[in-house]
């Protein structure tokens, strides 16, 4: 456990001290402040929700989180860091682990700046907590899915832009193609793209609904993704 927080804590101060980091909260933020200047009138009164900033939020991430996480362990290759931890008492599941908990520790403090429009909305009218609250347990599921595949995507290559292309393109095809396809399709085609609609899985959240297989759908794809994370740097070892 010391070695992950060791790791951990490494990889959240070089995140800090990268100009990406910054770049990436500015960007977030900035985003989600146009959506909800854009949305809401700010009317005493008039009804306050957040539900444009959380039906844009997963496309954004698509793209956000690779870039958060490229640098993880794609930049232990490049630098050759990675031979020295690999003679280090620290096992590849620790260093895995480690890097993700960083790289979604980031994530949870840049998704913490937008609880500023939750405190704007409740000055200037009444917002559904419960459903706002949901959407936030979604977002925070769905930001521990994406980190675990943009690391496993770091974890295949030792360049950056590589890893953020790797991670970003097929979180984009899951978020964007499956959400508009499943509709236009059919039988079986339309019941596996449903397993692997991630807007549809979130759309329940967003609407107050917590269910048990929305959170089993995002664990579950983020132990399978740190799990083969951890396998491609053990193959490393051997090479």
């Amino acid at each position: 456990m010391r070695n992950v927080v060791a790791i951990m804590q490494r990889e959240l101060l070089s995140l800090f001290c990268s100009p990406i980091g910054y770049i990436a909260i500015a960007g977030y933020l900035l985003i989600t402040g146009v959506l909800v200047w854009a949305t809401q009138s700010f009317e005493p009164g008039k009804p306050a929700t957040l539900r444009a900033v959380f039906y844009w939020t997963p496309f954004v991430l698509t793209f956000i989180i690779p870039a958060i996480a490229m640098r993880a362990i794609a930049e232990e290759y490049r630098s050759g860091t990675i031979e020295a931890l690999m003679t280090a008492p620290v096992s590849d599941s620790q260093f895995v682990i480690g890097k993700y908990l960083a790289s979604y520790a980031f994530f949870v403090i840049m998704l913490a700046g937008t609880v500023v429009y939750l405190v704007m909305m409740q000055m200037f009218g009444n917002p559904d907590w419960g459903a706002s609250l949901s959407a936030y347990v979604g977002l925070l599921l769905m930001g521990a899915s994406f980190t675990a595949f943009a690391i496993f995507a770091s974890s295949l290559t030792k360049n950056q832009i590589v890893a953020w292309i790797l991670g970003a393109v097929p979180l984009m095809l899951f978020a964007w193609f499956a959400f508009y396809i499943v509709g236009q399709v059919e039988g079986w085609m339309r019941a596996v793209l449903q397993q692997v609609n991630v807007m549809g899985r979130f759309e329940q959240f967003s609407r107050g609904l917590v269910t048990t297989d929305g959170v089993v759908f995002f664990l579950g794809s983020a132990a399978f993704f740190l799990f083969a994370a951890i396998k491609v740097v053990e193959s490393r070892r051997w090479r």
